[in-house]
């Protein structure tokens, strides 16, 4: 499967943005696909870095463990290790300032456990994933205005 992308503005600080995406265990306030998130891990420094995560994709019940990853300032990237319902699945979040806004950019790569056809799961990813980067981008939004 292709990498699927997505980059938004949104009218929030980088650190602000950072703040929700490093928040997993609060993902279900803010994502209705996700029924529970729990930190299995951590590095050294007290930053999750291997999750449990219940989830409804599609209609779909699963259970995923995911390892986090840091590899710069302003992203964080999740590999899957265990799921019932992808047989591979990286995303990776990046934001960049941009004065008084920033750009948030989510990238989704994903191969379902079971044969369907790649438009379907291209069009599958993309609704997920603008999903999962409109919900951000509304609870970054809300949380700066506050």
């Amino acid at each position: 499967m292709p990498l699927v992308s997505k980059t938004v503005e949104v009218t929030a600080a980088a650190d602000t943005i950072m703040a929700i995406v490093a928040d997993f265990e609060s993902y279900p306030q803010w994502n209705e696909e996700i029924k529970g998130c729990w930190v299995l891990a951590r590095y050294n420094d007290g930053r999750p870095s291997q999750l449990r995560l219940d989830v409804v994709v599609q209609g779909q019940s699963g259970t995923f463990i995911t390892a986090v990853y840091y590899p710069g300032e302003n992203q964080i990237y999740t590999v899957l290790q265990q799921g019932d319902l992808f047989a591979k699945q990286e995303q990776k979040f990046s934001v960049v300032p941009i004065g008084p806004t920033s750009l948030l950019t989510v990238d989704l790569d994903v191969e379902t456990a079971m044969p369907i056809p790649k438009p379907m799961v291209k069009k599958a990813i993309g609704d997920t994933l603008d999903y999962l980067a409109d919900n951000l981008k509304a609870r970054a939004e809300k949380l700066a205005a506050s």
